[in-house]
């Protein structure tokens, strides 16, 4: 969603902790078959880890805020990769207001002018506030190149079968060589969102590991109903869509009028893969995971 973090190893730290507290026993050692020019390379390296992380770091200040920092790897298909203390992660560029560079310049990205307005509210007070919570791992997908027309991907939530807000994600990913992917991203620039009739929306608010989608509905759309949640894929041309349910969840929920009514979304991607022999293909598509619950 949003953010994508790649967790990286931590060969050879839990070497050098034992080296460090090996020093505080007397009678023996942590590593007894390490010798003096391991632990004068391994210190080395530290001191060069830890300059590198504090003279070499940029801040991304993001759109609703928040900052990063971290060492800026490289720039390409709308995202900053960016390693910072946590591991490696893909920061969107739409999401991005400034960059301060380690120099002390800074790079404005995404101004206080590129940022959308919000919609003039389609409610009274007394309207249905909905606001899904989505966590957990991004919904994706992946095709052999040419093999579809429209590689977008949607996500539609309804109310007792009425869909109340789509939002489409037609930005793709270059994370497999020779394959088409699209992860499906909230952020400012790849989503555009549609509401249903009388309905209105917030733009996703986006935080790592957190998007809040914001939806104010009528007051006749107050009691008990039935909220599903799906991600569809495209089989017809942009021009022609034909939108078929890939996963989805359903649950029952009251709105009320008086208070926000909050959907938690936990999103775990289950077995899915893109292999095969000769031509790949997407695989366990049906164990991505959507667990929905009210608050």
């Amino acid at each position: 969603m949003g953010v994508r973090v790649r967790h990286r190893g931590l060969r050879g730290l839990d070497l050098l902790r034992r080296i460090l507290q090996g020093r505080c026993r007397r009678r023996s050692h942590a590593v007894s078959n390490v010798r003096a020019r391991d632990v004068r390379f391994l210190g080395a390296a530290l001191v060069l880890l830890l300059g590198a992380t504090a003279g070499v770091a940029d801040v991304y200040v993001m759109t609703d805020g928040d900052r990063i920092t971290g060492k800026t790897l490289s720039q390409a298909a709308g995202f900053y990769k960016v390693d910072t203390p946590y591991g490696r992660i893909a920061v969107p560029r739409g999401r991005v207001a400034k960059v301060i560079h380690d120099d002390g310049r800074e790079e404005i990205v995404n101004g206080v002018a590129s940022v959308r307005p919000s919609q003039p509210a389609a409610t009274t007070s007394g309207g249905v506030h909905l606001v899904v919570v989505v966590t957990g791992a991004s919904f994706w997908q992946a095709w052999r190149e040419g093999e579809i027309a429209d590689p977008s991907l949607r996500l539609q939530i309804s109310l007792d079968e009425e869909p109340i807000a789509r939002y489409v994600d037609n930005k793709l990913d270059p994370e497999i060589p020779g394959a088409t992917v699209n992860s499906f991203s909230f952020a400012s620039g790849d989503t555009t969102f549609s509401p249903g009739p009388g309905v209105h929306m917030e733009p996703p608010e986006t935080r790592p590991g957190r998007i809040a989608l914001k939806i104010d509905l009528p007051a006749e759309k107050a009691g008990e109903r039935r909220f599903r949640l799906a991600y569809q894929a495209n089989d017809g041309s942009v021009s022609v869509p034909a939108w078929r349910d890939l996963v989805d969840s359903l649950i029952h929920v009251t709105l009320k009028t008086e208070t926000p009514s909050i959907v938690e979304i936990r999103q775990n991607q289950g077995k899915m893969e893109f292999s095969g022999f000769g031509k790949k293909k997407m695989k366990g598509v049906e164990t991505f995971l959507i667990e929905a619950k009210t608050q």
